[in-house]
């Protein structure tokens, strides 16, 4: 059943990502590898017999191979504005640039595969000056891990999910922005539909 919680965040400008408790570094630890989807061409690699010689000499065209299984269709993603992802979105892998910022997202429906999905947004407190990036990912984080066990029925530590986070950079800080928002996914496949109370 696809989460019903759609909650627009307004404003955010670039957004870090965050996996596993830590700021994402693409020379340390990177992103973590998300599979690509699983897909079947539907052509039958055996061999193809030659054609028959018909009664004139000619050569008969072969019949073309059927297809064997189901294909999984396939459906890209929408680029769009890392502002416009709310709760209740779904998206494919990330693009993260040199500095760790997201300014787009592969927005795709959560009825196709998909890497990740968007299950908590909050909002930061408004007063603080910017604490450094270390105190804003825990704050995140902590956030983050509240709602994990609401949304997939365990706590985080206990979870074989992959638990993302975006949330404001040092300049969107500047700007006011305090919005953040929590991604869930699976780390060796892709999921249709929602993890919500997937117990995973």
């Amino acid at each position: 059943m696809l989460s019903e919680a759609r909650h627009p965040l307004p404003g955010r400008i670039a957004l870090t990502a965050a996996a596993a408790g830590a700021a994402l570094s693409l020379s340390a630890c990177g992103l973590p590898l998300l599979p690509p989807a699983f897909s079947n061409d539907g052509v039958d690699s055996s061999p193809v017999a030659e054609p028959e010689p018909t009664e004139t000499g000619e050569p008969t065209q072969a019949p073309e191979p059927e297809p064997t299984g189901t294909p999984e269709p396939t459906v890209d993603p929408e680029d769009q504005d890392v502002n416009v992802l709310v709760v209740g979105d779904c998206l494919n892998e990330m693009e993260v640039g040199y500095d760790d910022s997201v300014s787009t997202v592969p927005i795709i429906d959560c009825s196709e595969p998909h890497d990740l999905e968007v299950y908590h947004g909050g909002s930061l407190d408004s007063g603080l000056d910017y604490p450094g990036e270390d105190e804003v990912v825990a704050l995140v984080n902590e956030g983050c891990h509240e709602a994990f066990e609401a949304f997939v029925g365990i706590p985080a530590e206990e979870s074989v999910l992959n638990l993302q986070t975006l949330f404001p950079m040092e300049e969107g800080w500047a700007a006011g922005e305090r919005e953040y928002l929590c991604l869930v996914g699976q780390f060796d496949e892709r999921t249709t539909g929602s993890l919500e109370g997937s117990g995973l």
